[in-house]
């Protein structure tokens, strides 16, 4: 499909009303931030579920994992993976929270995935230290944020160009060597305005690897952030406003998928076996993105125009070097002490060396490389229509993203506790790319009915993707399969203040997934119809504070997974491949307090968060490739959904006065299962519910000096993060981190 008439045609009409005779205030367009939801003020009037977390929850507890962040939203499933965040997996309503690919993720209202349509798992996510606002909504509204619509969307909001000179210096160090360093300064000066930004992010680890190997011990990561924004405003009978953003970051951690048996969890949760000494995982990313903001009158246009590039290389073991498919990692590590077992869980230890070639290990080089470009262009304008005031968006968006992959994988001996690489080189396993080309286009208008807001959005998504493979040894093209996807997404939703402190929101909304391409040629985009109802209380309904609880229902039609290596039973030539287990259905309750009181001279901030999920499969299927589960499960309707607990609970409160502040997180997470399953859950599949405490407290020493100190997990409980890929792996332990801020 030809795209650019479309392109020319919308970007004359940008043209002409840039002709326009403007009327502007004489400060020009105002630099704040515009949020998807409308801001802090806005939040509790949408006709949708909806939360706002502002800059002052953010630096309450200092958080830079973004599923502690997280935690405090009603309808948010999380699956941690090494403790700091750094892969995060987020789910919204049920959908699977692996790499956060059932959701979209944006930056300042862009999307941040490396490939979000072509290769969706978001291997990068921004880091939240540089973020000064994080938005997550659900509902109908998701409609205007695809590709992914499922579930909802998540904006993280960057650090605005403040109006006059500021800046500062925020250092802190902790427990296992964590060290953080950000420093930022910015103003205008004029028409220009420039914020430049710098963050680096480091730890030593928790783990302890057996024998220490080539990292010595290390199973910590060094993460480097670097971001200049800057803005110019021209005013006069054609005013306009630009604004350049330009980032770069990299990461190097020595991470693993390896985990533990039960056993050794049991004994040491914190320790990481011998033959994942290896393991690495090393990126480098770079974004572009330029703003234009033109107003007139009622009406907004805002373009984007964005790039951004994604380079990485994920060192890790993946196995034996044996075509047996009874001694895959995982079920070695389920069952180590079998006869079958036994010797090779001892090599995976370093308790003993390779004595046979089926005993070498295979490490593997997941190589990739991703990029994600488009333009895309909002037009707002308000308008009294028939009596009714109507809020207009418009939006158009093109975009085009690609991952070409190039994996490898060599055999090492264990000797000694070490590994050894066996021949001359690494082989190629994997060599192909996936391209993807969408225009995607909706319209919302948000009615005002006295003391009603209709919403009614329609979005429209075609998608061109492809996937090339080419010759491991050759590295000749060897096939290519297209596959096109148009689709149409409806949404209404409704919000109704019934009094000054009763209000009730209802939806209804085309949820969907798109399709990767591949060479069986059989998928099917994910589909669904959601649900929402419920109610927003205040005043004397929310003892003195606001509250809100909604009730969902994902309905699937068509529920689908993708193999990945994240997954665990993948083989190489089914990774990133989409796979279809017909109808499912996801429900449950959201529900969400919070209140300030004051008491001689206290301040008292509370709030609470609760999410009861339910999620299970509506027919029996194979799961052939592990997307779902485990390779060849014989999954049953009635089969619950994996990593989705039925309960999370987070209770926050603080205790405040003049110069000091304490804060205090609990969550609570009940039982989940690892795989699909029914009844009760079996113990090498389970992963057991636990509570984390973590309190943090600030004081201001000075006028432009602040002293603060956080303790994450302070009851140091020990807990089971996930089970997937390769066997148990621990969630963070006590950590105690103390730090300063100056402001300048």
């Amino acid at each position: 499909m030809n795209y650019f008439p479309i392109i020319r045609s919308f970007s004359l009409s940008l043209i002409l009303a840039s002709q326009c005779n403007l009327s502007w205030a004489e400060q020009g367009i105002a630099l704040d931030n515009v949020y998807i939801t409308g801001g802090k003020d806005e939040v509790l009037q949408q006709p949708g579920s909806a939360t706002f977390i502002d800059d002052v929850a953010l630096e309450a507890f200092e958080y830079t994992d973004i599923h502690r962040v997280l935690n405090a939203v009603p309808g948010v499933n999380v699956q941690e993976e090494d403790g700091y965040g750094l892969r995060p997996n987020i789910g919204l309503r049920g959908t699977s929270p692996e790499r956060s690919k059932k959701i979209s993720v944006m930056e300042d209202g862009i999307l941040s995935g490396p490939a979000p349509y072509a290769a969706p798992a978001a291997y990068y996510f921004p880091n939240i230290s540089r973020m000064s606002a994080v938005e997550v909504f659900k509902g109908p509204s998701a409609i205007q944020y695809g590709p992914a619509t499922v579930g909802g969307a998540i904006n993280m909001v960057s650090r605005e160009i403040p109006y006059q000179s500021q800046g500062e210096l925020d250092v802190q160090y902790g427990t296992d060597n964590f060290q953080r360093y950000n420093l930022y300064q910015g103003q205008q000066v004029g028409d220009l305005g420039y914020l430049i930004e710098g963050l680096r992010v480091s730890a030593d680890g928790f783990k302890d690897l057996d024998g220490g190997g080539a990292n010595k011990g290390n199973t910590g990561f060094i993460r480097n952030d670097v971001n200049l924004k800057t803005s110019w405003q021209s005013l006069g009978e054609i005013s306009q406003l630009f604004i350049l953003k330009l980032g770069y970051a990299d990461e190097d951690s020595n991470e693993t998928y390896l985990g533990l048996t039960r056993d050794d969890f049991d004994t040491d949760p914190y320790r990481r076996y011998a033959a994942s000494q290896l393991d690495k995982s090393e990126w480098q990313h770079q974004q572009f993105q330029l703003t234009h903001i033109i107003e007139f009158d009622s009406a907004t246009v805002s373009t984007d125009i964005y790039r951004n590039n994604f380079n990485r290389d994920w060192f890790k073991v993946n196995g034996f070097d044996t075509n047996d498919s009874d001694l895959t990692l995982a079920k070695i590590l389920a069952d180590p002490n079998s006869s079958a077992n036994q010797a090779y869980y001892q090599v995976l230890s370093g308790q003993a060396d390779s004595a046979t070639s089926e005993q070498q290990l295979r490490l593997g080089n997941n190589g990739r490389e991703f990029f994600s470009q488009g333009i895309q262009t909002r037009i707002n304008n308000s308008f009294e229509f028939l009596g009714l005031d109507n809020d207009l968006e418009l939006g158009i968006r093109v975009h085009q993203d690609q991952v070409q992959r190039d994996h490898t994988e060599q055999n090492y001996n264990m000797f000694n506790g070490e590994l050894q690489a066996v021949g001359s080189g690494p082989e190629t396993t994997v060599r192909n790319d996936n391209d993807a080309l969408a225009l995607a286009l909706y319209i919302q208008d948000e009615i005002q009915i006295d003391q009603t807001l209709l919403s009614l959005g329609l979005r429209y998504e075609t998608i061109e993707a492809s996937k090339t493979t080419y010759g491991e040894i050759t590295g000749i093209k060897e096939a290519k399969n297209t596959l096109s996807q148009s689709v149409l997404l409806p949404g209404v939703g409704i919000y109704s203040q019934l009094n000054s402190e009763l209000g009730i929101v209802a939806g209804i909304y085309k949820g969907y997934t798109a399709a990767t391409a591949d060479a069986r040629g059989e998928t099917e985009p994910e589909l669904s119809t959601n649900y929402e109802l419920g109610s927003r209380f205040s005043g004397q309904y929310a003892f003195g504070g606001q509250a809100e609880l909604i009730a969902f229902l994902n309905d699937y039609s068509q529920f689908s997974g993708t193999c990945s290596f994240a997954q665990g039973s993948c083989d190489n030539a089914d990774v990133g491949v989409q796979a279809n287990a017909g109808s499912a259905q996801v429900y449950g309750l959201e529900a969400s307090w919070k209140a300030e009181y004051l008491q001689v001279g206290f301040i008292l901030p509370l709030s609470m968060s609760y999410t009861y999920s339910h999620g299970e499969f509506g027919e029996n299927f194979t799961d052939s490739s592990g997307a779902f589960g485990e390779k060849g499960q014989q999954i049953e309707a009635g089969y619950r959904i994996g990593y989705l607990p039925e309960h999370r609970l987070n209770a926050q409160f603080g205790f405040g006065k003049d110069d000091w502040q304490i804060n205090a997180s609990v969550l609570y997470q009940s039982d989940m299962r690892n795989v699909p399953g029914e009844g009760t859950i079996a113990e090498e599949d389970l992963i057991e519910a636990h509570t984390i405490l973590d309190i943090s407290a600030n004081y201001q020493l000075l006028s432009a000096v602040q002293l603060y100190s956080t303790v994450d997990n302070v009851l140091d409980e020990q807990y089971v993060a996930g089970v997937k890929p390769y066997g148990f792996r621990p969630g963070k332990p006590r950590s105690i981190n103390i730090g300063a801020k100056y402001q300048f």
